[in-house]
């Protein structure tokens, strides 16, 4: 069934994805206590400023350093560190997960992915510093479980939570530069483990005949694609996707259409749901 178009746009996904940075191991780096988000500010401002890719990166190493400190030292979670620039912040409804993405752009094909997330358990606070791996997966990134740390980097721009029985899910839904040529959107699984270390990829998505822990979406660069969750629908939809050339050279990428799938929250799981209907009102 066809769908009518979305009457607005997503708030450019491009805005939010731009205005966000990257990621590298934070191990041995240092950095004052309880670093004001000022200074945090000036920092990021010299990543941006900076024109030679090695000192951007010694540089965007610092004040990735800096906020890891400054996230530490914030029990409570209630700092927004909104004067950041660069910065993407999530917290979940129940406000006991935070996660922060940004990049460092050195190419149109090359970007270095940054994450820091943190959970509260009681009156303990953990946090973790992410170190994308999806390079090196041996799994195919469907089904890929990560954990210490181990990350696919993205940055995320929405965070969904339900809850079946006693048990929490989280629902990260991301974007990824890839390869210039063609970017991605992924849908991610978020749990975590006893002491409190994150899980990604944890099978959440149930297509009918198996079960993923992790979606992703690859599409022309230059074609906008709807990922969101609409909540009037409860579901997340996305557009179905065919495949044309876009670009000498490179193999046929998708290309949205007017067609829209989606995913409802069912029995602790995503499952699939082919031709949504939509409305305008749908996207309010």
């Amino acid at each position: 069934m066809k769908a009518t178009k979305h009457p607005r746009r997503l708030p450019p996904l491009s805005c939010l994805i731009l205005c966000l940075w990257l990621y590298i191991p934070l191990s041995g780096m240092t950095a004052p206590p309880d670093t004001p988000a000022p200074a945090l500010d000036s920092l990021m401002r010299t990543v941006v400023a900076e024109p030679d890719s090695t000192r951007k990166i010694a540089a965007m190493n610092a004040f990735a350093a800096a906020l890891e400190n400054a996230l530490r030292q914030d029990a409570t979670m209630n700092r927004t560190f909104d004067s950041i620039p660069h910065l993407g912040i999530l917290t979940s409804k129940d406000r006991k997960v935070r996660i922060v993405t940004w990049n460092l752009p050195l190419s149109p094909a090359r970007h270095i992915y940054y994450g820091i997330v943190q959970f509260r358990a009681g009156e303990k606070l953990h946090t973790t510093v992410l170190r994308d791996v999806k390079d090196s997966l041996a799994a195919p990134p469907e089904t890929a479980l990560l954990e210490q740390g181990r990350w696919f980097g993205a940055l995320y721009y929405d965070l969904l939570q339900h809850k079946a029985g006693q048990q929490t899910h989280y629902t990260l839904l991301g974007y990824d530069f890839h390869t210039g040529i063609t970017h991605r959107k992924l849908l991610e699984a978020l749990s975590f483990d006893s002491a409190g270390t994150p899980l990604f990829g944890t099978p959440l998505f149930d297509n009918g005949q198996w079960k993923a822990g992790r979606v992703l979406l690859e599409y022309s660069a230059a074609s906008p694609f709807f990922l969101r969750y609409l909540p009037r629908k409860k579901m997340i939809v996305y557009q179905r996707m065919q495949l044309q050339q876009v670009a000498p050279g490179y193999p046929p990428a998708g290309v949205p259409t007017d067609i829209f799938d989606g995913l409802v929250f069912k029995n602790t799981c995503w499952q699939f749901q082919p031709d949504v209907p939509l409305t305008a009102k749908d996207f309010k």
